[in-house]
């Protein structure tokens, strides 16, 4: 089993090796020198994120070059695509567009960025990995924790200085338009002043770094923010409750669909406690980032991007769980154009009809629905579910490995051992998720 100093240690090569390719072919394509990093360090760990996925979720060293490569591509415009939505709701700004690009999506990826990065990726994880594992595998245990504490102290201060130089630069963007709101009011003697204050925040907007490595990083156009309508926009409260709501639907769907096929009442929750499945809750919230930005296009355009995106965000999950709890939540094998078991064609069309759906008729009502909870119930209340779904997530977590060491013939050598061997026995366990293998 790879230790978390020997991942960390790869992830931190890769994000080495991610920077030197996008500096080499900017170079190319710009005559000129450009860090093409956020951080001031030569890393993009967004590569190391890439590179990581491929190497956990293709198996390159089993898999052909040709299913590495094309995995590769699928998982890089998937990772680039949700990492572009995430920082576009973090910051309120776009820092990458590849709009002006043929066959991209909303401009967060490309076909063009998705085959570049995925061949790049693809072949490192195909060759270079064997290598730096091989040395790795040389050095003593010692050595490579060292190496490991080293290069977390500088990426934390790295990505610190990051975080700080971002808070700054949204801060003068509020003050920027707290300015410009206020040139609305004043005369015309103050309103010059003013405009000449605006314009030096306006110059003064991004580090010269950022802006350099992103140049389509601007402003957004506003920072207005309600407080007296809950979860406006596609926050952290939407999403949660988007999550919260497609878990327990989910659940729901997958108890009936069970029961209607095969006649048994099976339960299909994720969670120790309560009607929750994670999975569906996820892809709730995965569907309603990427592609709601197709709602105005025509339905192949969503059922396309939903059958892509539901098959390879199930074949991940498949694979995550398996590798952390060594068990098997879902087998497709007995059905037809399946994936290594994992996903079928069929369910991937599901997906595709179910973001149909979603998109178009059902987050719009969800949306106005959640927006309806009092603004002094819903925070409050939010807080308290993510606390208790954060209980819940951690102590199914260790059911089930504890599950795995008794198994395996680990004894109980610790209070928490004991604890969770008494309330989560196997017999409860397998009760609990009666389709785990």
């Amino acid at each position: 089993m790879v230790s978390f100093s020997s991942l960390f240690l790869l992830f931190v090569f890769f994000s080495f090796i991610g920077w030197c390719g996008e500096v080499v072919f900017t170079a190319l394509t710009n005559k000129k020198f450009v860090n093409r990093g956020a951080m001031l360090g030569p890393v993009i760990p967004l590569y190391g994120i890439m590179t990581l996925g491929v190497l956990l979720f293709h198996e390159p060293q089993k898999n052909t070059l040709f299913a590495t490569l094309l995995g590769a591509v699928i998982l890089c415009a998937a990772v680039e695509v949700v990492a572009g939505v995430v920082l576009e709701h973090t910051l309120h700004a776009r820092w990458w567009d590849y709009s002006d690009r043929k066959l991209n999506l909303r401009g967060y990826t490309s076909l063009q960025s998705a085959l570049v990065k995925g061949v790049f990726v693809g072949l490192g994880a195909k060759y270079l990995y064997p290598p730096f594992q091989w040395v790795l595998d040389k050095l003593p245990a010692l050595a490579i924790n060292l190496l490991a504490l080293a290069a977390l102290v500088v990426f934390a201060v790295d990505a610190g200085v990051l975080l700080f130089g971002l808070a700054k630069i949204r801060k003068r963007w509020k003050m920027s338009e707290q300015i410009a709101l206020q040139l609305q009011k004043t005369s015309s003697k103050l309103e010059q002043n003013l405009s000449q204050t605006a314009e030096s925040f306006t110059e003064r907007l991004h580090h010269k770094h950022l802006k350099r490595a992103f140049p389509a990083l601007e402003k957004p156009e506003t920072f207005a923010a309600e407080k007296t309508i809950f979860a406006q926009g596609l926050g952290f409260r939407k999403l949660f409750w988007l999550f919260l709501i497609g878990a327990f639907v989910g659940d729901i769907i997958e108890t009936i669909f069970v029961f209607v096929t095969s006649g048994v009442l099976m339960s299909r929750s994720s969670l120790l406690y309560g009607p929750f499945s994670v999975v569906w809750g996820f892809g709730a919230v995965l569907l309603t980032i990427v592609l709601y930005g197709l709602r105005e296009k025509s339905d192949r355009y969503i059922f396309i991007g939903g059958t892509l995106l539901g098959g390879v965000y199930e074949y991940m999950c498949s694979v995550i769980t398996e590798k952390a709890f060594g068990k098997v939540f879902w087998d497709y094998s007995a059905i037809p154009f399946n994936l290594n078991g994992r996903i079928n064609l069929l369910y991937c069309v599901f997906w595709g009809a179910l973001a149909v759906v979603w998109i178009k008729e059902v987050y719009p009502r969800v949306e106005k629905l959640i927006e309806k909870i009092p603004y002094r119930i819903g925070v409050p209340l939010t807080r308290i579910l993510v606390v208790l779904f954060i209980i819940d997530g951690i102590l199914t977590c260790a059911a089930l490995a504890r599950l795995q060491q008794r198994e395996n013939g680990v004894p109980a050598t610790s209070s928490i051992q004991t604890v969770l061997d008494e309330w989560y026995p196997d017999e409860y366990l397998y009760d609990r998720y009666q389709n785990m293998l």
